[in-house]
């Protein structure tokens, strides 16, 4: 016949697997808390990283070179034109003195 469980009732359970369950308990108490520990510093950390990536994307949307730069910018700019110019106007008056030693 069964026996009902009730204020009465006991039960026994060998000293050694009893510190076991509470060192498994405990270490896995540690354990948890350790991962938790872990992936909050992660997460700090990665934060961290995205305000600073995100402070760097800003200066680059926003970078403007100097005034000095830019005018230097023109002007090599219409350097390169002029000389392409003069290497055509150069190339022509080289057509006509050909021209001209042919006939």
């Amino acid at each position: 016949m069964a026996s009902k469980l009730n204020e009465g009732s006991e039960f026994t359970i060998p000293l050694k697997n009893l510190v076991a369950l509470v060192a498994f308990t405990g270490i896995s108490v540690w354990g948890y808390f350790g991962i938790t520990e872990r992936l909050a510093f992660i997460e700090h950390e990665l934060a961290m990283i995205m305000v600073e990536v995100e402070e760097n994307d800003t200066w680059i949307d926003e970078f403007e070179p100097p005034k000095a730069v830019q005018t230097t910018i023109l002007e090599v700019s219409q350097l390169k034109t002029k000389a392409a110019l003069l290497q055509h106007r150069v190339e022509e008056l080289e057509k006509q003195i050909l021209d001209l030693k042919m006939h």
